[in-house]
């Protein structure tokens, strides 16, 4: 029988062996698809490691790949019904991912829409302070968007002290995280970096270098870009130069959607949801759906102000019991209960069972 691909192993690991998931659900969360509903389930499934992972995956890939795994025998059930893992599907996957990388920390779907610019930024300071460090002004920039070429020179002019010492000080920064990885990890992180005599590989040809998988090699980036963001959130201290850059990037960005940052922010304006919908000429909807997105990336959103006593109470025992309760439920306790409130109080009670 001929082996899964990589792809169809990480399809495996998306499927449980408790919760049935249908093939659109699983569909949209891999391409990363925007909406409440999708990010909601995203948590509830367990699955936030793989949100948006495959942004330009087709639907027949998927649809393909789960054919071969019932098939195989690795999965069970119909679209109708959901998917669920198999006995010997678990059995396979644990073997696979036990000498292989996949998708495992919840902090994609929180980066999921700036690690991109993050990442190109954090690399190109790289090339431009190794650069300065060797005196060299004769260098063809990594980035070539203009705004981020002048996004960089305003940084730079932030920093107090001489460019040398700013430009070790980064180094230091880079020396310490990647003291943190296994050795084969932090020599494929820094094959990325380009600066003075040095050029960034490309994937293929630190697949070829590592003897790994193109794709694989692309996982054990993704990840530890991630874990490179919960460090200087954790610790920033230890990663000044680095914390900067990350923290610089959410507040121009936010970590959600430009129109949720935009009507919370009129929001902490003071500004209140009648007034918010006049002013953006927008749908009640739409602003609670924007209010529903930021309740799910950011777990200090102000919840109390959404909801009344009573309501906050009954969350606060959910999150305190670390309970996930559906619509259903919420609607035995509050029978009038709108459908804004009820998406929140599921929100922010998956929200809490994973950030404590």
């Amino acid at each position: 029988m001929k082996d899964l691909t990589y792809i169809e192993y990480l399809f495996l690991d998306c499927i449980s062996t408790e919760r049935p998931i249908k093939e659109a659900t699983l569909f949209y969360n891999l391409i990363g698809k925007r909406t409440v509903s999708t990010m909601l389930q995203c948590r509830q499934y367990d699955l936030e490691a793989y949100f948006t992972v495959m942004p330009g995956m087709k639907p027949p890939v998927l649809k393909k790949g789960l054919e071969r795994l019932l098939s195989d025998g690795l999965i069970s059930g119909n679209d109708g019904e959901g998917f669920l893992l198999t006995e010997a599907g678990s059995a396979k996957k644990a073997d696979f991912l036990s000498g292989h990388a996949h998708f495992s920390l919840g902090n994609q779907m929180e980066f999921a829409l700036i690690q991109g610019v993050l990442r190109r930024r954090i690399l190109f300071l790289i090339q431009i302070l190794s650069e300065m460090l060797h005196k060299n002004k004769q260098y063809y920039p990594i980035e070539r968007e203009a705004k981020e070429q002048l996004w960089m020179k305003r940084l730079l002019t932030q920093h107090s002290g001489d460019n040398a010492t700013f430009a070790r000080a980064y180094g230091e920064e880079w020396g310490i995280y990647l003291s943190r990885l296994p050795e084969r990890d932090a020599g494929l992180f820094a094959l990325q970096f380009e600066g003075a005599s040095h050029l960034r590989k490309t994937t293929g040809q630190m697949a070829g270098l590592f003897s790994l998988e193109e794709a694989e090699v692309k996982i054990l980036l993704h990840q530890n870009w991630l874990r490179l963001y919960a460090a200087l959130e954790k610790e920033p201290e230890k990663f000044p130069v680095l914390s900067s850059v990350r923290q610089m990037t959410i507040k121009e960005n936010g970590l959600a959607s430009a129109s949720a940052e935009k009507t919370m922010r009129y929001f902490m304006n003071g500004h209140g949801m009648e007034e918010i919908i006049s002013m953006r000429g927008l749908k009640q909807s739409t602003i609670q759906d924007h209010f529903a997105e930021i309740a799910l990336i950011y777990p200090g959103f102000p919840t109390q102000e959404f909801l009344d006593k009573e309501k906050m109470q009954y969350l606060q025992q959910l999150v305190e019991h670390k309970v996930r309760v559906d619509y259903r439920e919420i609607q035995k306790v509050f029978p009038g209960i709108n459908f804004f409130e009820s998406r929140l109080i599921q929100i922010r009670s998956e929200v809490a069972a994973k950030h404590g």
